[in-house]
């Protein structure tokens, strides 16, 4: 029987699955029908699952570390909380696109076609309108830039979270901030490795 060195989440993952290959499908299908109970015996369910199996691993490492109490736990949570100051993207002011295209002077149009270009982000709200978030705006156009940063996300709700929520790459600036003071490449940058570590 080999040992299994378990440092990782991702390595007690891959040991879990690598057991539940070994087993036979009517090991497999006595388990999952165990599991539909309303309230298995989690400490019962796998001793039968090893009396069934014959062959139990033996898995070490370093577990998950020493165990607090909610008292513990929360006091070292808080001492590594941030305290939020408030400004979410929720308190953003968002303007429909009539509203918005009057406010800037330009035609429906115009912000339409920024919209489809990502040069501006839009927030669907229903089947056909979008809302736009006032701050992407500076005088009658599109913050320069927005475009670039667009490109290294999914969609426009997670772009403009990451736009406004301060971070290390940015100087703990809002992005957004960066892109209105034209250090565009320095944000777009940043953007790009954004999501590598979520």
């Amino acid at each position: 029987m080999t040992q299994t060195q378990i440092k990782t989440r991702q390595d007690a993952r891959e040991a879990v699955v690598s057991f539940f290959d070994t087993l036979s499908a009517a090991t497999l299908l006595k388990l999952a029908n165990a599991l539909q109970r309303s309230r298995p015996d989690p400490e019962r369910l796998v001793r039968r699952v090893l009396e069934e199996t014959g062959d139990a691993r033996k898995l070490t490492g370093g577990g998950l570390g020493q165990l607090l109490t909610r008292a513990e736990g929360r006091a070292r949570l808080e001492a590594i909380t941030v305290e939020d100051d408030g400004r979410e993207a929720g308190e953003t002011e968002l303007l429909g696109a009539g509203d918005m295209a009057e406010r800037l002077g330009v035609a429906r149009a115009s912000l339409d076609n920024w919209r489809r270009a990502h040069k501006v982000l839009a927030f669907r709200k229903g089947v056909r309108n979008y809302v736009y978030p006032v701050r992407q705006f500076e005088r009658r156009a599109p913050i320069e830039g927005l475009d670039r940063v667009r490109a290294h996300f999914g969609d426009d709700e997670t772009a403009w979270d990451w736009l406004v929520t301060p971070n290390r790459h940015t100087d703990n600036a809002e992005p957004i901030e960066g892109l209105r003071k034209g250090k565009i490449d320095e944000v777009a940058r940043a953007a790009e490795g954004a999501l590598d570590y979520q």
